[in-house]
């Protein structure tokens, strides 16, 4: 099992990507939701997860943003963002 989280503030597309991680991943546990950054990088650091999955463009503070806060990144980041000026920051992350 893969474990993963959803960080995004839009809640619509969070129950769309789990949808598609329940029907297409089983192998894909989704062990949180999150709808900010804060409650994002608080999250990450109890579950430890291998997978995350993150939107840039949240109130606040951002994905990018989000993830410099952190101390360290040990798992895969798949960004899910509909903002295709962003992929360049997202290759280097």
């Amino acid at each position: 099992m893969i474990n993963a989280i959803i960080i995004d503030d839009e809640r619509h597309s969070c129950d769309a990507l789990k949808m598609l991680l329940d029907k297409c991943c089983p192998q894909v546990q989704l062990t949180a939701i999150c709808y900010s950054g804060e409650d994002g990088i608080n999250k990450i650091n109890v579950l430890n997860p291998q997978l995350v999955f993150v939107d840039i463009e949240m109130p606040h503070m951002n994905g990018f943003q989000m993830l410099e806060q952190l101390s360290s990144i040990n798992f895969e980041i798949i960004f899910t963002t509909s903002y295709d000026q962003y992929a360049i920051t997202a290759f280097k992350f």
